[in-house]
């Protein structure tokens, strides 16, 4: 994490996204788990002979596999996949900047300097309202724009976000559009109104 900061800058708040995106894939590892072990159990003390009389009799020493293969076949393909895809993307608040991490099969960093965070937009569907979470949308005066989905406990991130950028040092701070100007220099008018 020290690599991340830059000198000067504090870490505040560093989170994963919200959990409940694991649920689905907990309740498929316990139900294929238990029914893989007693399709394997049930396939072992040779029930397959019973039901299937013209398969041949060399399938009952390998037919428990079978279960047990498309277990570990599903288990690895959705549910440790949704585990790691959870696991690769974190939000990272620091004294000076906002960042969306992702350390997949991928590596992508996506910031933005609280500097030019303009707005703080929170959104919450009825589900991750129950559960705190929620979108973060923070856009500058630009066309920049960061998305942090399934933030949890999100009126407080976004809560530590307006403090961050309460606690900048005026010189770092853009200005409001609204302000004044009152050096009327070239170089201190925005590009659009410089003469050329």
């Amino acid at each position: 994490m020290r690599r991340l900061l830059d000198p000067g800058e504090q870490l505040i708040v560093r989170t994963r996204r919200q959990g409940r995106m694991l649920v689905l894939p907990a309740v498929v590892l316990i139900l294929v788990s238990g029914a893989a072990a007693f399709a394997a159990g049930w396939l072992s003390r040779g029930r397959l002979e019973a039901l299937a009389p013209w398969l041949p009799a060399e399938t009952s020493s390998w037919s428990p596999l079978v279960p047990t293969a498309l277990a570990v076949w599903i288990l690895v393909g959705y549910c440790l996949r949704e585990l790691l895809a959870w696991r690769s993307v974190s939000y990272v608040l620091t004294s000076r900047r906002v960042l969306r991490r992702e350390r997949g099969l991928t590596r992508s960093d996506r910031g933005m300097p609280l500097s030019l965070v303009r707005d703080v937009h929170v959104r919450q569907g009825f589900m991750q309202g129950m559960l705190r979470s929620g979108t973060i949308t923070l856009t500058s005066g630009q066309s920049a724009q960061l998305t942090l989905t399934d933030v949890p406990e999100v009126r407080r991130f976004s809560q530590f976000i307006l403090d961050a950028i309460e606690e900048l040092p005026l010189q770092e701070r853009q200005p409001d559009p609204g302000d004044e100007i009152t050096d009327f220099s070239d170089a201190s008018l925005p590009w659009e109104l410089r003469e050329d």
